[in-house]
């Protein structure tokens, strides 16, 4: 499998000036460093943190709620970076998917939290039942099919839910906001295509800021 190693940055990027995004960001790296060892815990301390940002419907600016028809994506989807931190470790961004259009099935190789700020959406989950041995074989089942309005928050902790699509179900398009512990749209995760039982390696990207080649070393580990 291929992964990715980024470089640290020079300093934690803002890409939204917003008190109540600050706030949160400072409360996500607090518990998140002292809970390191208990991701679990990590995800259900956060969240009713994350429930408060999530009912707040004036911090997200008008940029970051826009779709992106030049989207890696596909489907118009906007993925708006609102912060990184100069480590990696963590970031926030809203996902921006327009009415009838469904993400590729994916997955995020962190642990996080994902919340709906806008729209409706359903979302299918999935779970990895090959054993992986077989490079570019993926074998998938359903694990739940879910409906999500405005509020509704779903975890992240890999393996658990972390291969899903998610479709813009309401006649606007639908807002997410995700909290995950890496760089997200930087590094090189997995699409899984169902219907011919394989996985490729892909790179979501930002809308608003590009994943250096220079800053990134790909290598090869059996």
């Amino acid at each position: 499998m291929t992964h990715t190693i980024l470089e640290p940055l020079p300093e934690d990027q803002w890409f939204i000036d917003s008190p109540e995004l600050r706030s949160f960001v400072t409360t996500v790296r607090e518990i998140s460093a002292s809970t390191s060892e208990n991701r679990t815990q990590t995800l259900a301390r956060l969240e009713p943190y994350f429930q408060e940002l999530l009912v707040q419907q004036k911090w997200l600016g008008e940029k970051f709620v826009q779709v992106n028809p030049e989207s890696k994506m596909g489907g118009g989807i906007g993925q708006w970076l609102l912060y990184r931190a100069k480590d990696r470790s963590l970031t926030v961004f809203s996902l921006v998917i327009p009415p009838d259009s469904t993400t590729p099935i994916h997955d995020h190789l962190a642990w996080g939290l994902i919340g709906l700020y806008k729209g409706n959406q359903q979302e299918t989950v999935y779970r990895r039942v090959d054993s992986g041995d077989s490079e570019g074989h993926a074998e998938l089942e359903v694990v739940e099919v879910r409906s999500l309005q405005p509020g509704d928050i779903y975890r992240l902790l890999p393996p658990d839910g972390d291969i899903h699509a998610v479709k813009t179900i309401s006649q606007t398009a639908s807002v997410s906001i995700h909290i995950l512990g890496n760089d997200t749209g930087c590094i090189l995760r997995h699409q899984f295509i169902p219907e011919s039982h394989s996985v490729k390696s892909f790179r979501s990207g930002y809308s608003n800021a590009p994943c250096k080649e220079e800053e990134e070393k790909e290598h090869a580990q059996v």
